[in-house]
C-alpha cells in the first residue's frame, strides 16, 4: 500500500538523517573536515546505515531513503509516477523530523560543522568540482542500485530467478553510499541525496547559519548533480536490460 511505503521511507528518512548527520555532529570537534579519521568514521557510519535500514524497510517500499534513487527508479521502470511521488513526500518530512532531533540533540554552540551537517562546498573547491563528484558518485550508487536490486538475473540457485543478488543487496549498497562519502565528504561534505541534504539546511536556517554561509547558494550542486547522475545510470540500465 502507497502509505505503507510513505510511512516507512518517512521513517528510514528520519533515521538516516538522526545517525548520519549526527554523526557528523557529534565528532565535529573541528571544522577541519580533511582529517582523515574524520571522514572515515562519518562516511562509515553513513554507509552503515543505509545498509541497516536497506535491509529494515526493503520488503516493503524497496528502501529508496533518497529521493535521487527514487528520480532513477522512475526512470528504470522499477517505480510508478504516483509511488514515487509519495515515497518523495515520505523522505522530506522524515529528513525534517530527523534534523529536528538533531538539532535536540545538539545546542548549535557544540556543533563543529555549524549547520547541523548541511551540505556546503568546502574552501578550495568550486560548485563544478562538487557538481560532477555529485553527478558521478551519485551516479555510482544508483548503478548499484539497479544492478544488484533491480535487474533480474539467477542468483547463487539457477533454478530460482531473483530480483538483483538478493539478500546481499544492502550489503553492496551501503558500500557504495561509503566510498562516494570517503570522496565527497572533504569536497562538500557529499550528499548524493537531495532529501538528506534539504532537512539539515532547513533546520540549520531555522537556527541560524554561520556568517559567511554558502549554504544555500551551494544547494541546487546538492539537487541537480545527484538527480542528473541518477538519471544517467538509470537511462543507461534501460539500454543494457537483459531479461532472463
Amino acid at each position: 500500500m502507497l502509505l505503507d511505503k510513505f510511512l516507512v521511507e518517512m521513517l528510514g528518512m528520519m533515521f538516516f538523517v538522526v545517525v548520519g548527520t549526527g554523526a557528523a555532529v557529534a565528532t565535529s570537534t573541528t571544522t577541519n573536515f580533511n582529517q582523515p579519521g574524520w571522514v572515515l568514521s562519518v562516511a562509515l557510519t553513513f554507509g552503515l546505515a543505509i545498509t541497516t535500514l536497506a535491509y529494515t524497510i526493503g520488503h516493503i517500499s524497496g528502501a529508496h531513503i533518497n529521493c535521487a534513487v527514487t528520480f532513477g527508479l522512475v526512470i528504470a521502470g522499477a517505480c510508478g509516477i504516483v509511488e514515487g511521488l509519495v515515497i518523495f513526500t515520505g523522505q522530506i518530512i522524515g529528513s525534517i523530523l530527523g534534523s529536528a532531533i538533531v538539532a535536540g540533540l545538539f545546542n548549535k554552540s557544540n556543533d563543529g560543522t555549524g549547520a547541523l551537517g548541511s551540505n556546503q562546498v568546502a574552501k578550495g573547491f568550486t560548485q563544478g568540482n562538487a557538481f560532477l563528484g555529485e553527478a558521478v558518485l551519485t551516479g555510482l550508487l544508483m548503478f548499484v542500485v539497479c544492478e544488484v536490486a533491480v535487474r533480474r538475473r539467477f542468483d547463487y540457485k539457477p533454478a530460482i530467478k531473483l530480483d538483483g543478488v538478493g539478500f546481499n543487496g544492502p550489503l553492496a549498497i551501503g558500500l557504495a553510499v561509503f566510498i562516494a562519502h570517503m570522496v565527497l565528504i572533504p569536497i562538500d561534505g557529499c550528499s548524493i541525496n537531495p532529501t538528506r541534504s534539504f532537512g539539515p539546511l532547513v533546520m540549520a536556517s531555522a537556527r541560524g547559519l554561520p556568517d559567511g554561509s554558502s549554504h544555500w547558494e551551494d544547494f541546487w550542486v546538492f539537487v541537480i548533480g545527484p538527480l542528473v547522475g541518477a538519471g544517467i545510470a538509470a537511462t543507461i540500465f534501460l539500454f543494457t536490460k537483459v531479461r532472463i
